[in-house]
């Protein structure tokens, strides 16, 4: 604002050069914005005291004439008057121009010797020249010129604030973008991004489906903070319940505002905005104005960027935390896992078990029971007494021993809960139809059983195939590794763990027509599966095969050359089965698309070209095809082709792959997920991507609302 300001000093000091009179532009606490203008010498040499004195009055005046819309005179002093004009910044601020001063000799003169008189002169007197008072009319005369100047510095002055506003709601947006700062610094920017939002609050969701108002802002801070809210309850509870944002107009006398009026806040126009964690609500972000009857356009779009922006903060930090939290659990699973297996005895394996679920849950013990005979059991426990111990063994040997794996016939785990224990995951250790042991970890609370449940069950799975070789009742084929890293990736990450069957899908028949040996084609299935761990991760424990080692490290290995953007020249050359495993993950990452090949320059020319004959020959076509005699009017032709255009043409969508152009076309034709999978021979799973994906960038939520949006583009006219 600095170069609006210098203007604004340069007006000044050609109004001073033609009144005679002193010019000055102050904020409401009377602090100086500009230089004077029509100062003198003196006042260059002893500002000091003088100023200060001087901005102590000027801040007085303003408290007796803050309701001044426009130019007046203001008496300071006997005989002594000043002319002040307001220049409206905003609802909040509004800075002024002092003129003066206009001195009445007469009135001066009358004043001397006076009891009340002041005993020094207004401090502007002594440093910058004085105007006698002239007739009435010049007065006005001078209050209407003063009028005018503060205009044009309102002018000036507000067209480079609302540039200034402009660049703090873009900021802002960006720290929400990135992360940077709390919610409570957000939101207070939020209210100093507008000048016509006077307070701003958020009510969180808690337990009970309450929303209780944490930070507030704004008028009636101390009734406001704490205040409670149930579904469907006054503005904020019907935003929580319909979880769509509303925007009020004029509700000074709503009997919704009262729970807020008498708590000292009496909003005249207010909004409400659902922010949502992934896809549950976190809250209610609400604000308003208690001057301004409504909210214009802008402010609107401007508080749901806020809010879009704010739910995508908390969504990212949600799946961080969840990808933190999974790969923390999965880097336990996998050290578990290769601990498992190299295990020497039963009771090790034991130890290994207990070990890992105390530090994992935390609960207050953790045993094994092993069975031994159809009469003994070994126990192994850490946290719980002997005698209790007994006593538990005994019941879990009751309850499980009448039990039968495979099939549905038993479950994997199950939850216990007694009143002398405190809630129990028990899982069995099922092996070829054998129960060898029961694993049992106690919970801190009932609600962690669905949270730990098939976790456990990976590890018990693992264990339990261990201990069947440790008892010299069989061995662990390498499969089971696989399916076991398979089985806890979709534990962790199901779109990961799909993607892998569908790549296993492609890769078996496409090695196959590649007349591949039946090992190495085992061996790319297998890493199929398995391909989204890295292989430091894996290590040399849990995949003793070589060969799958090497297709991995492979896989991985051209991944990050794309990645890396490195030199073509520079690619060397891999196995057969890393180039087909990482072509065939590149094709689903690309919805299908064989063109998305090209880019895959690590991968020979050759086998890229083997792929796409491999998927023509998988195509399926469906139509029908007129066998009449006359061919069909061109005329006819033209206005079928007219009714149903291309989605391709529709310009007012957003751009579309082509896959997702072919879902959306079998979703305007009412098929269902699976009628789709099947027509374009893909997954279920796959078609489910492909509308969330569609979804997001029609910024829709629902089929009905991606249908409507078609139509408005112009299909169908």
């Amino acid at each position: 604002m600095e170069s609006q300001l210098n203007v604004v000093l340069g007006l000044q000091d050609l109004y001073a050069s033609e009144s005679g009179l002193s010019v000055l532009l102050t904020n409401e606490r009377g602090e100086w914005l500009t230089r004077p203008s029509g100062m003198t010498a003196s006042f260059e040499r002893g500002l000091g005291p003088l100023k200060g004195r001087l901005e102590t009055c000027l801040q007085t005046i303003v408290q007796g004439y803050a309701a001044a819309r426009q130019g007046i005179v203001c008496d300071v002093a006997p005989g002594v008057r000043l002319l002040m004009a307001p220049v409206n910044m905003s609802k909040r601020q509004t800075y002024y121009i002092w003129a003066g001063c206009l001195v009445d000799e007469q009135a001066m003169s009358r004043s001397q010797g006076q009891p009340d008189a002041e005993e020094e002169p207004f401090p502007w007197l002594k440093v910058w020249p004085s105007v006698p008072l002239g007739s009435e009319a010049h007065t006005e005369q001078a209050v209407a010129q003063i009028g005018r100047l503060a205009s044009v510095a309102e002018g000036l002055l507000r067209s480079k604030q609302e540039e200034q506003r402009f660049y703090r709601r873009a900021e802002l947006l960006r720290k929400l973008s990135a992360g940077v700062g709390s919610p409570e610094e957000w939101m207070d920017a939020l209210a100093d991004a507008t000048d016509k939002v006077d307070f701003v609050g958020f009510a969180k969701k808690t337990e009970g489906q309450q929303f209780t108002i944490g930070h507030y802002t704004g008028p009636g801070t101390e009734g406001i903070r704490g205040l409670s809210f149930s579904l469907g309850e006054g503005f904020v509870g019907q935003v929580a319940t319909a979880r769509k944002a509303a925007f009020w107009d004029r509700v000074d006398r709503d009997p919704r505002t009262f729970i807020f009026a008498e708590r000292g806040l009496c909003p005249t126009a207010l909004f409400c905005v659902p922010v949502m964690r992934e896809r549950e609500l976190f809250g209610v972000l609400f604000g308003g104005s208690v001057t301004e009857r409504t909210l214009g356009k802008g402010i609107q779009s401007w508080v749901q960027a806020f809010a879009a922006h704010w739910t995508m903060q908390i969504t990212l930090s949600a799946v961080r935390q969840d990808r933190d939290t999974n790969f923390t659990r999965l880097s336990t699973f996998v050290e578990t896992c290769g601990s498992i297996n190299q295990a020497q005895d039963a009771k090790r394996l034991s130890f290994i078990l207990i070990d890992m679920s105390l530090n994992l849950v935390e609960g207050a013990f953790s045993c094994v029971v092993l069975k031994q005979s159809a009469s003994k059991v070994q126990l192994v426990s850490r946290g719980i007494g002997q005698q209790q111990a007994e006593r538990y063994v005994k019941e879990v040997a009751a309850r499980w021993s009448s039990r039968r794996g495979g099939g549905t016939a038993a479950p994997a785990a199950d939850l216990y809960e007694s009143a002398s224990l405190p809630p129990v995951l028990e899982c069995s250790l099922f092996y070829q139809n054998e129960l060898l042991g029961v694993w049992c970890i106690a919970l801190k609370e009932a609600g962690q059983y669905a949270l730990y449940r098939e976790y456990m069950t990976i590890v018990a799975q693992a264990a339990a195939t261990v201990l069947y070789r440790l008892w010299d009742k069989g061995r662990v084929e390498r499969g089971d590794a696989v399916q076991l890293l398979n089985r806890a990736l979709g534990y962790w990450d199901s779109y990961a763990y799909q993607m892998t069957h569908e790549a296993q899908e492609l890769a078996l028949p496409f090695a196959r027509a590649l007349k591949l040996p039946d090992s190495d084609i085992k061996h790319i299935g297998e890493a199929c599966l398995i391909y989204p761990y890295s292989p430091s991760f894996l290590g040399n424990d849990l995949l003793p095969s070589p060969e799958q080692m090497q297709l991995i490290e492979d896989f991985h290995s051209i991944i990050a050359l794309l990645e890396e953007n490195k030199p073509r020249t520079a690619a060397p050359l891999y196995g057969i089965g890393g180039q087909i495993i990482a072509m065939i993950y590149f094709y689903l990452q690309f919805n299908r698309d064989l063109q998305a090949l090209d880019q895959l320059w690590a991968v020979s020319a050759e086998l890229r070209q083997s792929f796409r004959v491999f998927c023509d020959s998988r195509e399926v076509v469906d139509t029908e095809i007129s066998l009449g005699e006359e061919a069909e009017p061109a005329s006819s032709r033209e206005a079928l082709g007219s009714e149903l255009p291309d989605i391709r043409k529709l310009r007012e969508l957003p751009p579309l792959s082509t896959r997702e152009q072919e879902v959306l076309g079998q979703v305007l034709e009412g098929k269902s997920n699976r009628e789709i999978a099947e027509k374009l021979i893909i997954s279920e799973h796959t078609v489910k991507n492909h509308m969330t994906n569609i979804f997001h960038k029609l910024g829709v939520t629902d089929r009905a609302q991606a249908i409507a949006l078609v139509y408005k583009a112009g299909w169908n006219q």
